[in-house]
Formats: structure tokens, sequence, C-alpha cells
């Protein structure tokens, strides 16, 4: 049982994705001094991933890389024993926590017990739900239903919350293996089963769910992705982050002092703003109010986070489905030195013309987008090419000709293309293979019962559904409340908004959200009045394509945020951007012109 009552609550991260660092969940085990280690290996991609792995190997459908993790990790665990929590189970909890207890066994710990959570994969009880009144609308547009989704679900998968993961541990499992639970749900969990919070405790609850969210990227609250990196030493091997979580959920984000990496006031307002929905953070369990979060620096790599409220959950949750679409191939081709802009079209015009309407046609994208400029009297061939992506999406495999080849179609008149033609020689990507696309639904949490098990028992322990909600809190969105003068700060040079302005962004489904914020109170009062929505149109330039925008601001993080709707099309999975996960948005924008007030260059560049 737990005695953390009269002291924080600390639990480790050891992992942010699937493929995450090898050595993390040992470096916790051994050195964080945590009773608790929680590893987030799940993402929309995986999902997608997953659901195509288990047309050919139903066995599987999990994040493999957990057992190699918990390899290395076994002789330190054996020594400190701490409970693992982890939603690497994917589409097949009960499949990897049978692997769990077997690697256990073979390392000296068949006395742990392993834990499995069931419940959010709904793949089979589709028709049970819509006999229930469930329609699975699109969580962008509550017109759009599920059955007017052309293709056939492959996978579906409730996001659920902590409850199950809650009853494993009070049943004493050591290591808890769930599906799609939300990231952050282990750390709601867990700090629930150690404080026995009620789940009415809704401002405790709120502050936990932040707690995950800053740990559940594992290195990105250490300085991995942080537009702050030059200032940070030896920024390789990062640690993960550690949360220290007070009974009223007031948290401090930490690390292990002996490793690399760093927490400051940067890093954790970078992650806070990393792929939320705006002011109201939305999650099974609890709907935490963030309009007034504060974030503090109290001491080397320690941050305080305070001002977290929390109201009843969402009567509903969002749900992952995914359906194969098609295929989808790529490749790239690349121009040299002069005139690359009136090569890549020459191209783009062959092409056409040789794929001709009725070949067009049997595509659902053919895109061909260029990336980057060569550098003015270039010092290299490098310095001098630039690079073409083309990608392409179809229903049938047929529509890429009777090789079924992309290579068919990017150099169509053989010897006869544009001066220094030169393609990528890996032809693999040009074979199609299908892909997936994503519609992300929602399904009432009253449906929702989950179910543990245990691996070597029969003991079964039903979970009730979350059944005290409320309706869904919505997002504030307003614009700038002042206008923007340039001279208000006095004089003022031209040059990228990232000299002084900071900013994370990432994917929500198909949209992009981005989160900008700065040094001081000055500054941020100049922020508020240049960021407004029409200023962001400007800023995204040509990458703007009518997108519904939505705007909030953050004072205690000196921070303004937007959310840019549909800018990933239909999502990671089947996006043709190359950006896929919105993750070089907020580096797009920092580089981009504005007038910036000397005063602040003054205090140095970021």
């Amino acid at each position: 049982m737990p005695s953390g009552q009269s002291q924080p609550f600390r639990i480790a991260a050891f992992s942010g994705f699937s493929g995450d660092k090898w050595t993390a969940l040992k470096e916790q085990a051994e050195g964080s001094g945590c009773s608790v280690l929680f590893g987030d290996y799940l993402a929309e991609m995986n999902l997608a991933t997953r659901a195509l792995e288990l047309r050919k190997r139903p066995d599987l459908g999990y994040e493999q890389s957990f057992l190699h993790h918990l390899r290395i990790a076994a002789p330190a665990i054996k020594q400190t024993r701490p409970k693992i929590l982890t939603n690497a189970g994917a589409l097949n909890p009960r499949g990897l926590a049978e692997k769990v207890a077997r690697l256990l066994r073979d390392e000296g710990m068949s006395d742990l017990k392993v834990a499995y959570v069931e419940g959010d994969n709904i793949i089979d009880r589709l028709d049970e739900l819509r006999a229930a009144g469930e329609d699975l609308h699109h969580l962008e547009d509550s017109s759009r239903r599920l059955d007017s989704w052309p293709l056939k679900p492959a996978s579906a998968n409730a996001y659920v919350g902590a409850r199950g993961i809650v009853a494993a541990l009070r049943a004493g499992a050591d290591i808890v293996i769930s599906g799609r639970c939300t990231d952050a749900s282990p750390v709601i969990g867990a700090a629930a089963w150690w404080y026995n919070w009620s789940w009415d405790n809704y401002d405790a609850l709120a502050g936990a769910l932040l707690a995950g969210h800053c740990i559940e990227c594992g290195a990105y609250v250490t300085g991995g992705n942080s537009s702050g990196f030059k200032g940070i030493k030896d920024y390789y091997n990062f640690s993960m982050g550690i949360a220290e979580i007070e009974a009223n959920g007031t948290f401090v984000i930490t690390k292990q002092p002996n490793l690399n990496g760093v927490v400051n006031t940067v890093t954790v307002r970078s992650q806070i703003l990393y792929e939320i929905q705006g002011d109201v953070y939305l999650n099974p369990d609890v709907q935490a109010l963030i309009d007034n979060i504060k974030v503090t620096g109290l001491d080397k790599d320690r941050v305080l986070v305070s001002g977290v409220r929390g109201i009843a959950p969402p009567d509903t949750t969002k749900a992952a489905i995914c359906g194969v679409a098609g295929y989808q191939a790529e490749t790239m081709v690349f121009a040299t030195g002069l005139d690359i802009d009136e090569k890549f079209e020459s191209l783009r015009v062959q092409i056409r013309n040789h794929l001709g309407t009725k070949g067009l046609d049997q595509f659902s994208v053919f895109d061909m987008t260029q990336y980057g400029t060569p550098k003015a009297n270039p010092q290299s061939e490098a310095d001098a090419t630039s690079m073409m992506r083309i990608l392409a999406q179809a229903p049938k495999i047929e529509a890429f000709g009777p090789t079924k080849n992309l290579m068919a179609f990017i150099n169509p008149e053989g010897l006869g293309h544009f001066p220094g033609f030169q393609w990528l020689m890996d032809s693999r990507m040009c074979i199609p293979q299908p892909y997936i696309e994503y519609w992300p639904g929602r399904v009432r949490q009253a449906h929702l019962p989950l179910t543990v098990g245990f691996v070597g028992s029969d003991k079964r322990i039903s979970v009730a559904p979350v059944t005290q909600t409320v309706p869904v809190q919505p997002q504030q969105d307003y614009d700038s409340a002042q206008a923007f003068d340039p001279n208000a700060y006095g004089p003022t040079t031209v040059g990228p908004l990232g000299w002084v302005v900071h900013a994370r962004s990432g994917d929500k489904g198909g949209n992009a959200n981005v989160g900008f914020f700065v040094r001081d109170q000055d500054e941020y009062d100049w922020l508020k009045a240049l960021l407004s929505k029409k200023a962001l149109v400007g800023l995204l330039a040509k990458d703007f394509d009518n997108n519904r925008l939505e705007r909030v601001e953050f004072p205690g993080m000196l921070a303004v945020h937007f959310v840019i709707h549909d800018y990933l099309g239909k999502g990671v999975s089947s996006t043709v951007r190359i950006d896929c996960l919105a993750k070089s948005v907020a580096e797009f924008l920092r580089a981009r012109h504005v007038e910036i007030p000397n005063k602040f260059l003054g205090r140095g560049k970021i």
C-alpha cells in the first residue's frame, strides 16, 4: 500500500513514444528514487501502425519496444522494485502483459504481479454501440457521423481514463499494462491510488493530469524539442522528467541531478503548451481549467506549476477509429543550382501530361511540393540543392500502373528531364503500401466499462464506467484586445520572431496547435498585441488555407496560444505534409520576420 500521505508523490517518466531512449527505464529505476515509473508509448500514428500489423500478425498489436526497455532495465528493477505503468499494450494489452510476465520469470522476478486493463478497444462493439444510440460523430463536426465514412474500421479505441489503473494498483499489481488510455492517465491513476483521492476531487485530479502532461513526452520537459536549445549545455542523451505531486494537485517538475538535460520555466511552459486544445484540457476523469495556470522557477531543475482547477469530466471521450484508405507511395526528386522553380515546374508539367486527367483522377492525392531553396553563391553542391517530395495516395493499387510503382511517374520522359535531374535512388518507398485514415469520433463514457485481468490468474475486476459528468467546457476563443503599434516600445529592428519569442507546436488530430511565449512582462504585452488572428494569417503566409483559428492567452505563462484547424488534413497517418506531426510549425513561424523592439533585443537573442 502507498505510504506517501505526508510527502509529495513522486513519479518518473521513462518513455515519450514507442521508439524512445532504450536506457531510460533503467536510469529511472536505478537513480530516480521514485516508487512508480511511467512510460507513454502511444500516439494516433501508433494505433494506425498496429492496426496494419494486426492484419498480418493477430498475436501482436502492442508496442514491442517496451519489452526491450524492460529487459535492459531488469537488473535495476530487481533491486529497486518500482511499480511500472504503461499504455504500451496498444491494441493487445493482454498479449503484452503475458510477454512481460514471461520476461520477468526469466529474470528471476516471477513474484511481480502483472495486470492488464481492457475495455478501450471497441472494434467488436460498434454495432452494439450504434444500437445504444452512439453515432460516433466526428470530433470537429457533430453532423458527420461514422456511418457516413466510406471506410471500414480496422481498429476503434476509446480514450479511457485512470480508473482501471487505480483498480489494478489497489489489487496489488506491480506492473500495469493499458491499451488506449490517455497519455496522462497512468500519472492520474498513480496519484489517485497514492492519496486515495475520490473521483470528485477535481482540483487534485486536474493537477495530476497536467503533471502527467508535463512528463508524458519524456525528454520534452528536460530540453528536447526546445526553442531554447542553444542555451542548454551538452544537448544530447537527455534524462526524463520527474513529477512531485502534492495532495492538492500542485506539482513540481524536476529530473535526476546527475543526468543530462535541464528543467526550467522554458522547458516546462513549452511542454504545457504542447498539443493542448486551448484553456480547457480534456480528459475522461476531469476537465482541467488552465486559464490561470502559473509556472514558477524554484531552484536549479525545479519548477512549480500551480493554479490548475478542475471540474467534472465530460460525458463523452474521444474514439480513435482507423480504416485502411488505400495505397500510398512517395519519393524525392532533387534540383541543383539556378532556376529551381522552373526546373520543378517542368517536371510537374511532364508528370501531369503523362498521367492525363483520367490518370490523375484515379488518385485521391498526387502532391508535388518543393522543400527548401538553395543558398546564394553556394559553396558546395549540397548548398545549391532543393528537394521536391512527391506523394501519391489512391483507393486502389491499380492507379499506380502495371508496375505498381510510383517510380514509373517520376521521370516519364527518360533522359528528357531538366538539367541536373536527380532522384532518390532507394526506390522502396515508391512501392505502394496500405495507409490508414483516421476518424476522431466521440463516444459516451457511460458505455465504456473496463476490466482488469492478471497474468496467471482467473481473477477479473470490473470497473464501472464514468457516469458523474458535465457537458464539455467550451474553449475560450478571443482575439487580441488592443491594436498593434510597432513603435509603442521605441525603435525596432526587422528580424525573425524567434529572436525573442519561444514557441512549441504539435498535432491534435487534423489540427495543429502552437503556443508562443516570452521572457518578461513587457515582452508579453507586446506579444499579445502583435499576435492577433490576422497577424497569424500573415505569418502563415502560403500555408494558410482559410483555416479556422482559435486563440487564447495564458498570462501566468506569458503565452499566446492558437489552434489551426485542418492544418494536417485528416491527421498524421494520411496527411500530405512532410511535417506530419506539426512539430515544425512553431519553428517556421519563429523564422518569420516582424518588427522587434530594440530594447528586447538588447536583452540578448534566444
